[in-house]
């Protein structure tokens, strides 16, 4: 397969895709993209959240912090300190 030039739907700026990201696209059973790098990035940035923080309790210690994810969400937070320490294992929250 050789590369091919594509028109992204959202910009409608032109973008090529390589013959190896067919052939990884083809591997993990997706389609091509129609959606130029530039605004694939913009699509997934937009649920990122860098403007509010929440006070909310720290998964290992209950102690208050505050966190860019809300306290109603039911996922575990941790103090950035411990989260970038070698204190756990995340191999305990992975998946095979």
């Amino acid at each position: 397969m050789q590369q091919e030039t594509k028109i992204c739907q959202n910009c409608k700026n032109s973008f090529i895709i390589e013959p190896d990201d067919f052939d990884f696209y083809k591997k993990i059973k997706v389609p091509a993209p129609t959606f130029c790098p530039a605004c694939r990035l913009m699509r997934r940035m937009v649920f990122r959240n860098e403007h509010f923080f929440y006070k909310r309790k720290d998964s290992r210690t209950g102690e208050f912090i505050f966190s860019t994810i809300s306290g109603t969400a039911q996922v575990k937070v941790y103090e950035t300190d411990y989260w970038r320490s070698d204190n756990w294992n995340p191999m305990d929250y992975g998946r095979d």
